[in-house]
Formats: C-alpha cells, sequence, structure tokens
C-alpha cells in the first residue's frame, strides 16, 4: 500500500473512528447503570453466562468481513439522528414500568443508531450482522420460561403414555410408580435454548450466504433444542421408572443435560454442514479511490447529535425523579374512636420466633 493511498485512508477513515469513539462513550456514560445491570446477571445466572462471548463473536463476525469493507467509505447520515428520539421514548416507557430488559434492548438499539448515523448506510449494511448479533447482550427470555415448563411436561406426559408408562399428572407434577418429578424452572430449557439460539444465529451467519437458508436454521436452533430438551425430560422419568428411583434417575440431571444438549448443537451442525455457501467472491478497492467528503467534523458532530437526543430519555427521568419530594410528617395523625368505644391496653400478640 503505497504513501499516498496511506494518506487517503487515514483522511477518509479518522473523523469517522473518532466520532465513533465519542459516541461510545457518552453511550457508556448514558447507559452505565444498563450495562452494570446486565453483567450482574450474567454472573450470577447461569442461564446467561454464554453473554460474555457475544460480544468476541460480534467481533469476529466482523472481521470476516472485512474483505466487504475495503473500497466502501463512511458516509455519515446526520439528519437519521432524529431516529433516537424514539429510542430515547422506549428507554423512558421501560423506566417508568420498570422493565430493565426492556432499557438495555432500547440502549442496544441506540447503538445501532449510532452506527448508522456516523458510518452511513453503505458500512452498516456490510456490519449490519455483527451489529444486530449484539442484541444478545441483553439478558432476556425469561419470560419463556412458563411456556417452556407446560410444554416439557406435556411432552412428558405424552411420552409416558406412548411408552404404556402409567402416570398420574397435576400440572407440572408428573407420578410414577417409581415417585414424583415436578418440572421445574431448570428443567424447562430455557438456558439451553437461549445459547443455543445465539450458537445458531452466529453459525447461520458464517456459514450461509442466503437469507432463506439462514432463516431455516435459526428456525432449527429454536425448535431442536426445544423438542431435544423434551426428551431429555422423559429420559430421566423413563429411567427413574426403570430404576424404580426417581431420586436416583434425577442425580445431577442438569449436568447430563449439557452433556446432551452439547451433542445435540453437533447434530444440528452436522445436518447443516451440507448446505453450507461458500462466501461470494469479493473484488478488492483500492483505498485511493475512495471519496473524501467525510473529511472533517461530520461523524463527530452526528455522533454528538445521537448523544444529546438519546440523553433526553435519561434526562427526562432525572426530572421526574427530581420532582418527587418525600412527605415527612411532623406529628402523627390523632387516633379517632369510634363513638361508644374507649381505649384500653390489651394482650400482647404472639409474634412469630425469628429463623
Amino acid at each position: 500500500m503505497s504513501a499516498t493511498t496511506m494518506t487517503s485512508l487515514r483522511v477518509t477513515l479518522a473523523p469517522a473512528g473518532t466520532g465513533l469513539v465519542v459516541g461510545l462513550l457518552a453511550w457508556g456514560v448514558l447507559f452505565l447503570p444498563e450495562i452494570q445491570a446486565a453483567v450482574g446477571v450474567w454472573q450470577s445466572s447461569d442461564t446467561y453466562g454464554h453473554c460474555f462471548l457475544i460480544l468476541p463473536m460480534a467481533l469476529y463476525l466482523a472481521w470476516d468481513r472485512r474483505d466487504a469493507l475495503v473500497g466502501v467509505a463512511p458516509a455519515p447520515l446526520p439528519f437519521l439522528a432524529i431516529l433516537a428520539l424514539p429510542v430515547a421514548a422506549v428507554w423512558f416507557l421501560a423506566e417508568r414500568l420498570g422493565i430493565m430488559e426492556g432499557r438495555q434492548l432500547a440502549a442496544i438499539a441506540g447503538l445501532e443508531v449510532l452506527f448508522l448515523v456516523v458510518l452511513g448506510w453503505p458500512l452498516f449494511r456490510v456490519l449490519a450482522a455483527p451489529l444486530l448479533f449484539l442484541v444478545f447482550l441483553v439478558p432476556f427470555g425469561a419470560f419463556a420460561t412458563p411456556a417452556l415448563q407446560q410444554f416439557t411436561a406435556a411432552f412428558i406426559i405424552g411420552g409416558l403414555n406412548l411408552l404404556g408408562i402409567a402416570n398420574y399428572a397435576t400440572d407440572l407434577t408428573i407420578e410414577i410408580s417409581a415417585g414424583v418429578f415436578y418440572v421445574a424452572e431448570a428443567c424447562a430449557g430455557l438456558r439451553f435454548l437461549i445459547a443455543a439460539v445465539a450458537f445458531g444465529v452466529f453459525y447461520a451467519l458464517l456459514t450461509y450466504q442466503s437469507p432463506g437458508r439462514r432463516a431455516v436454521f435459526m428456525a432449527a436452533s429454536v425448535i431442536v433444542p426445544i423438542v431435544a430438551n423434551g426428551f431429555r425430560a422423559l429420559g430421566i422419568v423413563v429411567l427413574g421408572s426403570v430404576l424404580g428411583s426417581a431420586e436416583a434417575a434425577a442425580v445431577d440431571h442438569i449436568i447430563y443435560g449439557w452433556v446432551f444438549f452439547s451433542f445435540v448443537m453437533l447434530l444440528l451442525v452436522a445436518g447443516g454442514m451440507p448446505f453450507r455457501e461458500p462466501p461470494p467472491g469479493r473484488s478488492i478497492g483500492t483505498f485511493a479511490a475512495l471519496p473524501r467528503r467525510t473529511a472533517g467534523q461530520g461523524p463527530i458532530w452526528a455522533a454528538i447529535a445521537v448523544a444529546v437526543l438519546l440523553s433526553s430519555g435519561p434526562a427526562a427521568a432525572l426530572v421526574l425523579a427530581a420532582r418527587v419530594v418525600p412527605v415527612r410528617l411532623t406529628t402523627l395523625p390523632a387516633w379517632v374512636l369510634p363513638p361508644g368505644c374507649i381505649a384500653a391496653p390489651g394482650p400482647a400478640p404472639d409474634l412469630p420466633a425469628e429463623r
């Protein structure tokens, strides 16, 4: 690469890079509570431990598209900064309703708007997959647990009936001759499902090029883990029937579940490999031909505009919080007795002992 090309590259990309740095710093400050809450969930919940891998996976997706970035110049779209306003409104609504996942999803949406406004549509289109993949940073999906529990219980009951094993079921409790099984939240398969969907999207974006094949594999990444978890739970109950002890069959079933899940994902990948599509041939352009209209402070001001508009949501929440003044009672209200009644001391109530 010649010195002239390097100079053109720096002049073309430096303002956009500076704008992204400014915007990312502002974004991090604005949504620091959301970031801290998400990381706290990753650390405390096994269901979302895989979220620590999402950012490296997104960076790898971006690196995989490096050839497509050559010859594409940043083209900031400052007028699209207005998209930050509805994002801020959604954040404000989620904050008022106390929905942290909604606030975190709004923060990710604000990040997408920042990249779109600073880089422009051509670059954003190339990086759309890794940028949209960042939605898996949000620890959401717990709302599906009750439905997954119901499906797993119904799957077990159907399997037992098909195998001719006598059973009696009440909601999520299944009783057989060997003992009683309960489909708890940990047995619903949510942790398997969320990890499988994230991996399935990552694999589909790397392996396939056509939207149709990607959609099919992503759908399989949702359906296969749910059905596989049903077979896993059914297998535990059947094993309990064979061993004659529900407790013996349920020992370490979570650990066995992860082994089973890994095996299922290997089968899913093996099934998708024959349909993989090689990346299309890309013509490598030259940076010397890039337009120099992005030189200047345009991307920086675009990033600042996005940050200012995104801050309207947190600012409105702070204003409302400041207006809430706690009421302090200087004197206790008088005790009003009904007519014909007198105040008299009574026996002290029996309080439960603390444990």
